[in-house]
C-alpha cells in the first residue's frame, strides 16, 4: 500500500498564514491578559543585564511615541511567526519517516520566514535596547559625555541604514516583473526548488526592515538630543569634551549628507571634495590598520556592534571602491538571512524560553540539588550539573547564568557559601552552553567555516563534559579542604532515596526531550534545524504537561526569542559586510603572508590565535569575535600540519577544521569569564544582591578561567578528545 502524501503548500496559503496568523494570536493574547493572565518564569534573553542605568530617561515626543508604536507592532507581528515553525518541522520529519514523503517546501518556507523575521525585528530590538554595545569606555563616561558620544556614533548607524535602504530597494526591484513601475527585471524571481515560491516579498524585507530601523533610529536621535540638552543644563564642570564631540558629530553628519548628494547626482564622476574612491591606492597593510583601528575606536564609543561593523563596512566600501560597490551589501546579507542552518538559532532560543516559562529549570535544579546536596560543596556541584543539563536542553548562552543566578545563588548564600565559589560555579556552569550540544555558537561557526554542525556537536561533547567534571571536582576539592567555604546540605534538608527517585519522575519529560533532540542529531535522523523544530514542539508539549502552556507565556517566549535572535543576526549582517569587504581586498592573504613571514610553526600559530581570541574576548561579544576572526583563521589553520607535541599523536588533516572549531568553542568559554568585560560577569551582576561587588565577581572567575585554560591545553594536546566520537559515528 502506497502511503505517500504529495501535499505541497500553495503559495497563496503560505503568504496568507504569515499575514493572518499573527493577528489572530494578538487577539488571543490580549484577551488572555484582559482576563488576568500572567507570564510565569523569568527571562532567558541573550543580552547582558546592565550594571547601571542612566538616571535620566528622555521623554521623547509625539513623533518618537508614534515610531515606537510602529516598531512595537512590527516586532510583535513577526515574533508570533515563531509559533509556526515547530509544527512545520515536526510535520516534515513525520512525513519523511512515516510516509516516505519528504518535502522541500517545509524547509524553504521556514527558512524564508525566519529570514524576513530577522530583518523586521531589528527596529524592535533597537527600541528595546537589545543590540549589544561594547561598553568599555561608554559606561564609564559622564552622562553629558555619554549623550554626546551617542550623537557622534549615530552617524555610523544612519550611514548603514541609509545604504541598506537604497541598495535593498534596488535588490528588491530587480526581482520584480517590469510590469510594475518599480520593476527592473522581465519576470518575477522565484526560488530554485520545485516549490518555486516568489522571492520578491522576501527581498522586499531588506528595504522594509531598513526603513523600520531608520525610523527607530530617528526616534532614538530625538531622544539623544533631548538627553544632551538636559545633561548640558545640569552638568557641573567642564563641557569642552562634550562640545568637541558634538562639533565632530556635526562635521561627520554634514559630510555624510554631502556624500549622499554625490551618490544621488553623479554616476562616474564625483563632486568636488567628495571622498568617494579616495582610499583606492592604499595598500592592504595600511588598510588593515585603518579598518581595525577605526573599528576599535568606534566600538569603545558605545555604538551597538552590529551598526559599528555595518557602518564602517559601508564607509570603506565607498572610500576604497565607489558608490556602486555599496550594492555588495544586500548580496552579503541575503545569503545569511536565507541560510537554512541559521534557522536553528531562533528555534533553540524559543525552546529555551518555553522551557523556562514552564518552570522546568527550577524543577531541574531542585531535583539535582536534593540528589547532590549531601556532598561537600554539593550545592555548587548541583549548580554545575543542572547547568550542564540546561545547556543540553536549550543551547542558549547566558540563559543558564541568569537563571541559575536567580535560583542557585540565593540558596548558596543562605547556606553560608563563600560568595566567590557560589558566583564562580554559576558563571562557569553557565558557559557550558557554548560547548554542550545544541550550542548556538557551534551552529554559526559551522555556517561560517563550512563545517558539519553534527560533527561539531559530537566533537564538543567530550570536552564539554570534561570541563563540567573539572568544575565540579574543583568545587568538591575546595569544600573538602575547607568545609566553611562550601558546606554540605544540612541533615534536616536531606531526603530519602525513595524521595529522590520520586523527584526523578518530574524530570522524565525534559530528559526525554534532551535525549530526543541530541539523539536525532547524532544518529543523523534529522538535521540540527529539524531537531530544533522537534525539540521546540516537544517543549510546547512539556509546558502543556506542566499546565504552563498559556497565551501570556507563549507571548513572552516569542518576544524573548525575537530580541535575542535579532541581536545575533544583525551582528552577523553587519560583520559579514565588514569582514567580507576586507577579505575581498586581500586581507586574508595578507594575514597568511604575515604569519608565514614570521617563521612560526603550526602550534605557535595556533597559540598566537588563542592569545588573540582571549584578548578579543575581553572586549567583544562572542558573535562579533566569530564573524571577525573565524573567516580569517580557518583558512590559515587548514593549510597547516599538526603532527603532535611532546611525542603525542597529531591531527589528521581531514579533521583539522573540526578540531580547531572545538578549540575555538573552548576558547570562547574563556571570553565569557575574562575580566574586565566578560559577559557572564555582567549577567551575574544583574541578578546579584547589592552587597556583591564587581571585585568579588572578578575574583570568583579566576580559578575557573584557569580550569578553562587547562581544558583548552588538553584539547590541543590530545585531539582525540575532539575527533574520536565524530570518527566513530561518521567514519
Amino acid at each position: 500500500m502506497n502511503l505517500q502524501i504529495d501535499f505541497v503548500l500553495p503559495h497563496w496559503l503560505y503568504w496568507a498564514v504569515l499575514a493572518g496568523l499573527p493577528l489572530i494570536v494578538m487577539l488571543l493574547v490580549d484577551r488572555s491578559f484582559r482576563r488576568g493572565g500572567e507570564v510565569s518564569g523569568g527571562d532567558t534573553a541573550e543580552t547582558p543585564v546592565a550594571t547601571s542605568e542612566q538616571a535620566y530617561a528622555a521623554p521623547g515626543n509625539v513623533v518618537t511615541r508614534g515610531i515606537d508604536r510602529i516598531s512595537g507592532f512590527a516586532g510583535r507581528y513577526v515574533a508570533y511567526w515563531s509559533l509556526i515553525a515547530p509544527f512545520v518541522f515536526t510535520y516534515e520529519v513525520v512525513l519523511r519517516y512515516a510516509f516516505n514523503s519528504p518535502t522541500n517546501w517545509a524547509h524553504e518556507s521556514m527558512t524564508l520566514m525566519f529570514g524576513m523575521q530577522y530583518l523586521l525585528a531589528g527596529a524592535f530590538a533597537l527600541r528595546e535596547g537589545g543590540h549589544v554595545r561594547v561598553d568599555i569606555l561608554y559606561q564609564r563616561a559622564a552622562p553629558l559625555n555619554k549623550a554626546a558620544l551617542d550623537l557622534v556614533t549615530s552617524i555610523f548607524f544612519f550611514i548603514f541604514t541609509l545604504a541598506l535602504l537604497t541598495t535593498g530597494w534596488r535588490f528588491f526591484s530587480q526581482s520584480v516583473s517590469d510590469v510594475w513601475w518599480f520593476g527592473d527585471s522581465y519576470a518575477n524571481e522565484v526560488s530554485f526548488t520545485e516549490w518555486a515560491v516568489q522571492y520578491f516579498p522576501v527581498k522586499f524585507m531588506l528595504f522594509f526592515g531598513a526603513l523600520l530601523l531608520l525610523l527607530q533610529g530617528i526616534a532614538q536621535l530625538i531622544k539623544d538630543l533631548q538627553a544632551y540638552r538636559h545633561h548640558r543644563e545640569h552638568h557641573e564642570g567642564s563641557t569642552v569634551f562634550a562640545s568637541i564631540l558634538v562639533v565632530l558629530a556635526v562635521i561627520l553628519g554634514a559630510y555624510t549628507i554631502h556624500e549622499i548628494v554625490n551618490i544621488a547626482l553623479t554616476d562616474y564622476e564625483s563632486l568636488a571634495l567628495s571622498l568617494e574612491n579616495s582610499l583606492s591606492t592604499v595598500g592592504i597593510g595600511a588598510l588593515t590598520l585603518l579598518m581595525f583601528g577605526t573599528l576599535m575606536v568606534v566600538l569603545v564609543a558605545g555604538l551597538p556592534l552590529a551598526f559599528v561593523t555595518g557602518g564602517l563596512g559601508v564607509v570603506f566600501l565607498y572610500l576604497v571602491g565607489d558608490q556602486h560597490m555599496l550594492n555588495l551589501m544586500p548580496s552579503r546579507i541575503f545569503p545569511m538571512m536565507t541560510n537554512y542552518q541559521l534557522s536553528a538559532i531562533p528555534l533553540f532560543i524559543f525552546m529555551a524560553s518555553v522551557l523556562e516559562k514552564a518552570g522546568i529549570i527550577e524543577e531541574l535544579f531542585d531535583v539535582v540539588y536534593k540528589w547532590m546536596g549531601g556532598l561537600k560543596a554539593g550545592l555548587a556541584i548541583a549548580t554545575i550539573i543542572a547547568s550542564t543539563l540546561l545547556a543540553a536542553m536549550v543551547g542558549v548562552i547566558g540563559a543558564a547564568v541568569v537563571t541559575m543566578g536567580l535560583i542557585a545563588l540565593p540558596a548558596m548564600l543562605k547556606r553560608n557559601y563563600q560568595p566567590e565559589i557560589a558566583l564562580g560555579s554559576i558563571m562557569a556552569g553557565g558557559t557550558l552552553g557554548i560547548l554542550i550540544p545544541p550550542s548556538i555558537l557551534a551552529i554559526i561557526y559551522g555556517v561560517i567555516a563550512q563545517q558539519s554542525v553534527g560533527e561539531l556537536y559530537l566533537g564538543s561533547l567530550i570536552p564539554g563534559l570534561l570541563l563540567a567534571g573539572m568544575y565540579a571536582f574543583y568545587c568538591w576539592l575546595r569544600g573538602t579542604l575547607n568545609v566553611k567555604v562550601a558546606p554540605p546540605m544540612p541533615e534536616e534538608d536531606r531526603v530519602s532515596t525513595a524521595e529522590k527517585l520520586r523527584l526523578l519522575r518530574n524530570m522524565l519529560a525534559p530528559i526525554a526531550l534532551v535525549l530526543l533532540v541530541l539523539g536525532i542529531i547524532f544518529t543523523g535522523v534529522a538535521t540540527p534545524v529539524e531537531a530544533a523544530g522537534i525539540g521546540t514542539f516537544g517543549a510546547l508539549v512539556v509546558a502543556a504537561m506542566h499546565k504552563r502552556l498559556t497565551w501570556p507565556n507563549l507571548h513572552a517566549a516569542c518576544m524573548t526569542t525575537l530580541v535575542a535572535t535579532a541581536m545575533v543576526m544583525w551582528i552577523i549582517f553587519g560583520a559579514s559586510i565588514f569582514v567580507g569587504f576586507y577579505i575581498l581586498q586581500g586581507g586574508q592573504t595578507f594575514v597568511q603572508e604575515l604569519i608565514a613571514g614570521a617563521g612560526l610553526g603550526p602550534y605557535a600559530v595556533l597559540a598566537l590565535m588563542m592569545v588573540l581570541l582571549v584578548a578579543l574576548g575581553m572586549f567583544l561579544d562572542w558573535v562579533g569575535i566569530l564573524l571577525l576572526a573565524v573567516p580569517i583563521f580557518v583558512p590559515l589553520i587548514k593549510g597547516l600540519d599538526f603532527t603532535g607535541v611532546f611525542g603525542l599523536p597529531g591531527v589528521d588533516p581531514a579533521d583539522v577544521s573540526l578540531w580547531f572549531g572545538v578549540i575555538y568553542l573552548v576558547n570562547m568559554q574563556m571570553s565569557f569569564l575574562s575580566p574586565p568585560f566578560g559577559y557572564a560577569l555582567f549577567y551575574i551582576k544583574g541578578v546579584c544582591p547589592p552587597h556583591i561587588t564587581m571585585g568579588q565577581i572578578f575574583r570568583s572567575s579566576f580559578p575557573f578561567l584557569a580550569l578553562q585554560a587547562l581544558g583548552l591545553l588538553l584539547v590541543i594536546m590530545f585531539p582525540a578528545l575532539v575527533t574520536w566520537l565524530p570518527n566513530l559515528a561518521y567514519g
